[in-house]
């Protein structure tokens, strides 16, 4: 796995976009940098990669924390998602990325990873779905189905969703190393790593 060769390398400003025929036009590239849905938050990356001559596209995302919002099992009900306002809107503009490269490359091949800082049934990563991606987290045995650990609560926050056309026999585990874990006890950090298994088309 090398990154495709072509695009010269983008920067903090400039936004990355799609071609048919030579793909990313930066690579790798921020997704619509500016875009005031980043305020205070980080700016998801897209790099291409070759696989074995096919192309592979990764988006990395580190979307808004959940602070301002009051606890789930707390006084305020029903809880008030105040941070999930921000989250729609990075969940936009990712969106319209991804659904521009699929409208000029149906068969584009699309990883998106990291921690999105919202659940699988939340609205931000409902509208990630609708884009053309599916979330492997649904794969996972519901026993199994979490990645970090909060006043007791088991949740999922990292997430890997593949475009629609890669879902098909792909695989995922959720490496349970760290949320069951303290610092004292030798943990790396408090999410838990996620592995996947695709088969390029």
């Amino acid at each position: 796995m090398s990154l495709k060769k072509g695009a010269l390398a983008g920067d903090a400003t400039t936004a990355v976009g799609y071609d048919k025929k030579t793909g990313l036009t930066v690579n790798p590239g921020r997704i619509d940098p500016m875009n005031e849905a980043f305020n205070d938050s980080r700016k998801p990356l897209a790099a291409e990669f070759t696989v074995d001559g096919k192309a592979l596209i990764v988006i990395v995302n580190h979307w808004n924390s959940k602070g301002g919002d009051t606890p789930l099992f707390g006084q305020v009900q029903p809880v008030k998602l105040a941070s999930e306002v921000q989250r729609q809107q990075i969940a936009e503009v990712v969106s319209n990325f991804v659904g521009d490269v699929l409208a000029k490359n149906p068969q584009a091949n699309i990883i998106s990873v990291g921690d999105y800082n919202d659940f699988q049934f939340s609205e931000p990563l409902q509208m990630f779905e609708r884009a053309g991606m599916t979330n492997l987290i649904h794969k996972v045995p519901k026993n199994e189905r979490y990645t970090y650990v909060y006043q007791g609560n088991s949740q999922v926050l990292d997430h890997i969703f593949v475009s629609d056309n890669l879902k098909n026999g792909a695989k995922i585990d959720i490496v349970h190393v760290n949320a069951d874990f303290t610092e004292q006890a030798g943990r790396a950090s408090d999410h838990d790593p996620l592995v996947t298994q695709v088969k390029l088309k």
